[in-house]
């Protein structure tokens, strides 16, 4: 079954957190068009086949050159997409169906087949997890955290709290931090908060609602220590080694 989103949904939304790219898909902002939908979840859908496709190639291929275990294998992704969710379509929103991307890992001999993790990771950890993999020493001025720890036992907390996401509209950003129960996002025209227990597909603001002032306050000291963490990480001079 579609989801049907509310017509007014933008109503309590920051402006800025609209992504344009449904007028080139041919929608209309709050309005449905449940064949174009359709046909084009119906193309996304055969790419993702196709994909999945190519992945069993690659497997096969390691196991048939006798390198499956001997192998660390990481699939993720660089962004995660709107198919009408939100009338949005595309990439580049905050929203968690946006945000989000998979992100499965197998090193054999240390991860356990079907484990599964709750734990904040961002794809800055990417890098350093496999350096610390592989046994080499990861630079020193990098952002990410090794989650070897986590792999190494799914019921581990991680190394952060809160997962960060920044996304660009022109010259202005809009910034978004979360955990496993809140989504709060700072634009230049506005705020969000989205309770993602009780409101997984977001579609409750609860950012001007009487009840949440000192929530909203936590997560504004919050971002803002880690916009200023992320500004001095990338004022530093890398050492050389």
């Amino acid at each position: 079954m579609l989801r049907k989103d509310r017509a007014d949904l933008w109503d309590s939304l920051p402006p800025s957190a609209k992504v344009k790219r449904y007028q080139a898909f041919g929608f209309e902002l709050g309005v449905e068009n449940d064949a174009l939908r359709r046909k084009y979840m119906q193309a996304y859908h055969a790419c993702i086949s196709f994909i999945d496709a190519q992945i069993a190639l690659v497997f096969e291929q390691l196991k048939t050159e006798r390198l499956w275990d001997d192998t660390i294998i990481v699939f993720t992704s660089d962004h995660g997409y709107h198919l009408g969710e939100h009338f949005l379509w595309g990439k580049v929103s905050l929203f968690d169906i946006g945000a989000k991307v998979p992100f499965l890992v197998r090193e054999p001999g240390l991860t356990e087949a079907g484990s599964r993790s709750d734990a904040m990771v961002e794809l800055i950890d990417v890098y350093p997890t496999l350096a610390d993999l592989c046994e080499l020493k990861a630079p020193a001025h990098l952002q990410g955290d090794s989650l070897v720890p986590v792999l190494r036992d799914a019921s581990a907390a991680g190394p952060n709290a809160f997962a960060y996401t920044v996304v660009s509209r022109g010259d202005r950003f809009g910034h978004t931090i979360r955990n496993q129960r809140w989504r709060y996002a700072l634009w230049p025209d506005g705020e969000e908060l989205y309770d993602l227990q009780r409101d997984p597909e977001e579609l409750q603001n609860l950012a001007k609602r009487q009840g949440f002032e000192q929530l909203l306050s936590g997560f504004r000291k919050q971002l803002a220590s880690d916009q200023n963490r992320i500004a001095q990480n990338r004022t530093a001079k890398p050492a050389h080694e």
